[in-house]
């Protein structure tokens, strides 16, 4: 079975991880169980030589006690099996006086000052041809000193504390064959385990987790295919079959938007096609309704001016002008909404359009209502690609808005900065008044066509204003609270990053 774990993949990072994690773990427990092993092997051969010692020692005491020296040689050749590889006693000058070898009665132990202030220990020693090595094998030696006994004074002078010293040497080959035999058994099985365990996980991963995953994986890309119909088959309750079923239940939501957002689409088309008609139907009503308007106006006007002042038939005449102008004016906007002039676009400095329009409006509106206007212009801002009719425009709307929010007088706060996004840099024009703000319910609606809270409003202002910011590739936001003013932002764009990405495009050519 081939298993599609890629090197980068998150399954194969998780069964390299917790291998390389088992293969330590396993590791030290090898080494652990290994060097526990061995010493347990060693301590039972210490022992061993310990106990033979101590049997051999009594025994010889008790020949040397009736005098019969000669058995001794015959008591050591008793204990030579086992691995016991040689049995000596040898007086305190060194002298080997019984052995298990024959070749070594009469010769010296060199070095017995080391014994004899050491008596009773265990030493280990490497043996080799040079330094004396026994048949290219390793041997173990444990000397024990054979103390004096009154029994003992018959022979040897009371002062002597050491009458001769028993040294019983073992070769260390099974020992070490039987630790290597532990060695290959261990690592073989810690191998064994280690593979065991790794295919365990290879497995179950492959079971339980890649499956699972390349289900989903199938399903999201037929989903990006746009085939929204596509459900993963969900196995079990564990976490990869709620996961499956919330995927399900997602894609299930997404089809139900999709079929809105479609239905929506289509509704929106109907109603833009609608708009289009009821637009050219208005072009055309207010064309034929402003020539009969000014008609009609200037009939009032010679008759208002017949009627002597405080005629109360003169201040109908008048208001009847009013509602005329009225009348004019929505005109004019419902042209401008159904048709809106050609836009132009040249590089244009904010500041200087901000302050012209404030100029005008402050010259014939603003001062007339008491209204203040506070400039915080920034300085260096970058030109922007725009109409500036259509712009001034656009802010004097934004701006008469906020003065009829304060009809007992105010203040507006102009702000103009430049701005870092991800589309580019761009500016920022706030218009911020001390008015009697919107409430939520209108915020919503405050650039629909036709909606206005005032009398003499045409709702048209900030609708025709709206469609001249996105004319020109910026936004519009609003913020208000009642009572509390309200905050009008406006961002365009100032084109230099499409001019840097269309001269990256060319030099690319």
């Amino acid at each position: 079975m081939i298993l599609p774990f890629r090197p980068t993949s998150l399954i194969f990072k998780i069964i390299l991880v917790t291998s390389l994690i088992l293969i330590v773990a396993i590791s030290l427990s090898v080494w652990l169980n290994i060097r526990l092993h061995e010493s347990s092997i060693k301590n039972m051969t210490y022992e061993k030589k310990k106990i033979i010692s101590e049997f051999i020692e009594k025994n010889v005491i008790r020949t040397m006690e009736k005098g019969r020296h000669f058995e001794i040689h015959a008591i050591l050749r008793n204990f030579t099996y086992a691995g016991i590889y040689k049995i000596n006693v040898f007086r305190p000058d060194g002298l080997i006086t019984a052995s298990t070898l024959e070749k070594e009665l009469g010769e010296r132990v060199k070095g017995v000052d080391f014994f004899l202030k050491h008596p009773y220990f265990v030493r280990e020693e490497t043996i080799t041809d040079e330094t004396g090595r026994i048949r290219k094998e390793r041997v173990s030696y444990l000397n024990r000193p054979i103390l004096n006994h009154p029994e003992c004074f018959q022979c040897h002078s009371p002062q002597q504390k050491i009458i001769a010293v028993l040294t019983v040497a073992n070769t260390l080959r099974k020992v070490e064959e039987e630790v290597s035999k532990v060695k290959r058994n261990t690592v073989l099985i810690a191998i064994l385990t280690v593979g065991f365990l790794s295919l365990s996980l290879v497995v179950i991963f492959a079971r339980f987790v890649n499956k699972p995953v390349q289900r989903l994986t199938k399903t999201m890309r037929r989903v990006e295919e746009g085939d929204l119909d596509a459900r993963v088959a969900v196995h079990g309750s564990d976490e990869m079959g709620r996961l499956a079923q919330n995927l399900n239940t997602m894609i299930e939501k997404l089809q139900t938007t999709k079929k809105e957002a479609e239905r929506y689409h289509q509704e929106l088309i109907r109603r833009a096609d609608r708009m289009a008609t009821l637009g050219e139907l208005a072009s055309g009503i207010a064309h034929e309704i402003r020539n009969p308007l000014a008609g009609i106006q200037g009939a009032m006007l010679i008759l208002s001016e017949g009627f002597p002042k405080g005629d109360p038939r003169r201040e109908v005449t008048e208001e009847i002008q009013k509602q005329i102008h009225k009348l004019e004016r929505l005109v004019k906007d419902l042209l401008n909404y159904a048709r809106p002039a050609a836009v132009s676009y040249f590089p244009t400095e904010i500041n200087p359009l901000v302050e012209k329009m404030v100029s005008f409006f402050l010259t014939h509106r603003g001062e007339q209502h008491h209204c203040s206007v506070i400039r915080n212009y920034s300085a260096n801002l970058p030109p922007i690609m725009a109409d500036p009719n259509a712009l001034e425009q656009a802010f004097l709307n934004i701006v008469l808005n906020a003065q009829k929010a304060m009809p007992g007088g105010g203040t507006l706060t102009i702000t103009t900065k430049a701005t870092l996004s991800e589309e580019g840099e761009r500016v920022e024009i706030t218009f911020e008044d001390t008015g009697v703000g919107i409430s939520k319910e209108n915020l919503r609606k405050i650039f629909n066509p036709f909606f206005s809270t005032r009398p003499d409003g045409t709702g048209l202002g900030l609708a025709i204003t709206k469609k001249i910011i996105e004319q020109h590739g910026g936004t519009i936001d609003v913020v208000s609270e009642v009572n509390r003013g309200t905050k009008v932002l406006i961002s365009l764009p100032t084109g230099k990053k499409e001019e840097e990405q269309t001269q990256e495009d060319m030099s690319d050519m």
